[in-house]
């Protein structure tokens, strides 16, 4: 992405919002927010193994207390590595 602008991401929340809502509707999605692929970004990193400092680092959590929520999860892996649309959604053909 060029850089035009001092952001990383030059999107208000607003923007990225909205553009994530037609697309549920676009493919028939219901219930579904934003939000909730954070939630289950955090879950897989615990999921492979990730300790709560690191977790953190990339989430944005100030406190751990709020990723203990997600301490329960079993370490199961990275269960999308084998998965063929990786590739795809990586641009790596």
């Amino acid at each position: 992405m060029p850089k035009r602008k001092s952001e990383i991401f030059p999107y208000s929340p607003d923007a990225i919002t909205a553009n994530f809502t037609r697309a549920c509707k676009l493919l028939g999605i219901e219930g579904l927010h934003f939000h909730d692929l954070r939630h289950d970004g955090i879950s897989r990193l615990f999921e492979m193994g990730w300790n709560i400092p690191h977790v953190a680092a990339v989430s944005g959590h100030r406190s751990w207390v709020t990723l203990k929520r997600y301490t329960h999860i079993r370490e199961t892996g990275d269960k999308y590595a084998t998965w063929a649309g990786l590739q795809l959604a990586s641009g790596n053909d």
